[in-house]
């Protein structure tokens, strides 16, 4: 994942606190590509790929707002 600018983070960090149910989903729709990754039998780099995307992007949501509270 590239490294988003501070604004990015600050906007982020601020959605999540406000809107933590934008996490939830994020979670949940990581939970989601998990389970079918087993079962995936073409293309699985494509199943990874996306597993590998969110669990980035649901990290780096999670971490938001205290990384914009440290900017």
């Amino acid at each position: 994942m590239i490294r988003p600018s501070p604004q990015v983070t600050k906007a982020l960090g601020a959605s999540v606190r406000q809107f933590p149910a934008l996490l939830d989903w994020l979670r949940e729709w990581e939970m989601q590509e998990l389970r079918r990754l087993p079962t995936a039998v073409d293309n699985t780099g494509i199943y990874q790929g996306r597993c590998q995307v969110l669990g980035e992007l649901v990290k780096f949501a999670s971490d938001a707002p205290n990384l914009a509270a440290d900017i």
